[in-house]
């Protein structure tokens, strides 16, 4: 069976790409597609990375990116080695084994029993008939009646003010795995890949640049309108939200 780098390694080269042209339309790194085609999966820094990369590049080239993750997986998966230990032995719980002398013990035991239980149950009767009224049942009065406190009436909590909100807000709620670059006012605030089901906001006074590596996979709104998808899954797409 070909490994997945073997199999992204020969598509690649029957559609006549380079690493760098990979690289260039998929956002991923030259040296992650090298690693990645030589099986060397070490030299990405995560499985999530990984397996991110592993489908932008299989959905880039063509193939199916879920079902490469999936190979990916299955051959990643030790060989199975279960052993089952035997229960240990139950230990003898009356180490001594003599029938003379176990059973002269226990008729001993038992003896002493009854005399106690016998002398027990006439004291019993016989104090009950000397004296049947002897026992009385305590009365007890009943508590005082604790008067109720005075809570004082609930005052109203002052409204809370709104928070306040840049101009510029951009959400985004992913469907499948992505990789996502965003840029706040000119400085990056996040590179890498954002899981399935994930919400994500950001906010900017001026403009926020949102870089996805699966546009397909998020849906975004726009200062509370809805924007949609930016492409179509695998595809590269940068869009600039500004004030």
């Amino acid at each position: 069976m070909e490994t997945v780098g073997e199999i992204l390694l020969s598509e690649r080269e029957k559609r006549g790409l380079t690493v760098k042209d990979v690289e260039a339309a998929t956002s991923i790194r030259a040296l992650y597609i090298s690693a990645i085609e030589n099986n060397n999966f070490a030299v990405v820094p995560g499985e999530v990375y990984l397996k991110g990369f592993i489908r932008n590049y299989a959905n880039y080239l063509g193939l199916n990116g879920q079902a490469m993750v999936d190979l990916y997986r299955q051959q990643q998966l030790p060989a199975s080695n279960t052993t089952i230990e035997e229960p240990e032995a139950a230990v003898n719980a009356n180490p001594d084994s003599s029938p003379t002398g176990g059973s002269a013990t226990k008729w001993m035991i038992v003896g002493a029993a009854a005399v106690i239980l016998a002398g027990g149950v006439w004291w019993f009767t016989s104090g009950k008939e000397a004296n049947p009224n002897s026992i009385q049942p305590k009365q007890t009065a009943p508590a005082p009646v604790q008067p109720q406190a005075q809570v004082p009436p609930q005052t109203q909590a002052p409204a809370q003010q709104p928070a306040k909100t840049k101009p510029v807000i951009v959400a985004a709620k992913f469907t499948a795995e992505c990789w996502a670059q965003i840029t706040v006012d000119g400085k990056e605030i996040f590179e890498g890949i954002v899981d399935s089901g994930a919400l994500r906001t950001w906010e900017a006074e001026q403009t926020i640049v949102v870089k996805l590596g699966n546009a397909g996979a998020a849906e975004l709104s726009y200062n509370g309108q809805p924007v949609g998808k930016l492409g179509a899954l695998g595809e590269v797409i940068t869009k600039k939200f500004t004030r």
